[in-house]
């Protein structure tokens, strides 16, 4: 059950260096409507439904269970992705294996309509007594592209051969990203809501691009999509301009200047917000610069969204490192005075100082300082904005400020 510290989560200071003061576009009098007695009829409505669908996922399985006289469920295989290739011609979605992979994606689908992550969903069908997920955390979840992923690619499915288990499927799907988005428009990293950092708006591992991509889709209601219906392209569209609306508020400003976004952000406050160990609270280049692309690729970009691009574009350009390389696991850059430029994936809001964690909590300005385990576990470095800002090019031509 969601506790009251798991969502209304305070931001915490980070050890070895001066408290992080940021200031966000929340407004006074947009803090005092998140008060109205609307808001918060919104937030208990949104609650009860997450404890509704937690309930109702545990209830399925625990029937099973009870059946089969067992005490705890079976898991299924472990893999770091999905087991399958969301990219196939249409002709596969005809094949014997393509009819036998998308059995097994349909029977992982949890009754409250989504997919967990890290789960092999290409070698056999989940078994009654078997959990849909190896992570207990994170079923189902929108991490690391679970559900977005499943839903595009039963997209293509139906389109290929008219089976209405895939839009039914799709559709179940649907809805459930559309009741797990938060009133303010952004999306926790699981739902039902499991507390604690899984609570916050994330936009780490694309999360927050990847469910807007797939609602843009809906939108259009082309290619895949064509079979969505008009109730559904509303729906999305509401749903995608909440979320736009989102990411212009949770968008950092700093120094009086708006900059780009933390991997995640507290789902009251919008501020950013501490995650995993070494993930403190800060900005993020390598997710921010996802949210970026996703925004350039809009059509009739409002004003908010056009002022917003430039002036991310605009951070990156101001915080590139040049003439330095960084192979994982290394302590320190090398020079190199032919590499592309660089980025720390963290910085420090306010002095824009790259950050670097460790498992124990502590926060450094160097990397020498973190374990060898988390430098070669962690991507503390990103050379991924120089696509993005050679895209902002021609973008800024079109949208000049």
């Amino acid at each position: 059950m969601l506790t009251k510290s798991s969502l209304f989560i305070a931001l915490l200071g980070c050890s070895f260096i001066a408290p992080i003061q940021a200031d966000t576009p929340v407004t006074e009098a947009a803090a005092q409507t998140q008060q109205t007695t609307g808001d918060e009829t919104a937030w208990k409505t949104y609650l009860a439904a997450s404890k509704k669908l937690r309930q109702t996922d545990e209830d399925f399985l625990d029937a099973e269970l009870k059946k089969l006289g067992q005490k705890k469920p079976s898991l299924p295989e472990y893999t770091k992705e999905f087991g399958f290739d969301v990219k196939q011609a249409p002709d596969w979605f005809k094949s014997n294996e393509g009819k036998r992979v998308m059995d097994v994606i349909l029977s992982f689908q949890t009754p409250s309509g989504g997919w967990s992550k890290r789960t092999d969903m290409s070698k056999a069908p989940r078994q009654p007594g078997q959990a849909f997920g190896v992570e207990k955390g994170y079923i189902p979840t929108f991490d690391n592209g679970a559900t977005s992923t499943q839903l595009q690619l039963l997209a293509q499915a139906y389109k290929a051969t008219g089976d209405a288990r895939y839009a039914n499927a799709f559709n179940k799907g649907l809805d459930f990203i559309l009741t797990a988005q938060y009133p303010n428009g952004g999306w926790p990293q699981n739902y039902p809501l499991v507390g604690e950092y899984h609570d916050h708006i994330t936009y780490n591992d694309a999360l927050m691009r990847d469910l807007m991509a797939l609602l843009h889709d809906v939108t259009q209601a082309k290619n895949a999509f064509a079979f969505v219906n008009q109730k559904q392209q509303q729906a999305a569209q509401a749903s995608l301009k909440r979320a736009l609306d989102c990411v212009l508020k949770t968008q950092v400003i700093a120094n009086g200047t708006l900059a780009i976004w933390g991997a995640q952000h507290d789902a009251k406050t919008l501020k950013p917000a501490k995650a995993r160990a070494y993930e403190m609270i800060s900005l993020t280049s390598s997710e921010s610069v996802w949210m970026l692309d996703f925004l350039m690729e809009l059509e009739k970009p409002s004003a908010g969204i056009i002022k917003s691009v430039h002036a991310a574009a605009a951070w990156y350009e101001q915080n590139k490192i040049l003439g330095k390389t960084w192979t994982r696991g290394d302590a320190q850059l090398k020079d190199d005075k032919n590499a592309p430029p660089l980025w720390a994936r963290f910085y420090e809001i306010g002095t824009n100082k790259p950050l670097f964690g460790d498992r124990d909590d502590s926060v450094y300005y160097t990397l020498e300082k973190v374990s060898e385990e988390r430098r070669l576990g962690y991507a503390w470095y990103t050379t991924s904005p120089n696509q993005i800002l050679k895209k902002y090019v021609d973008w800024a031509r079109k949208y000049p400020q």
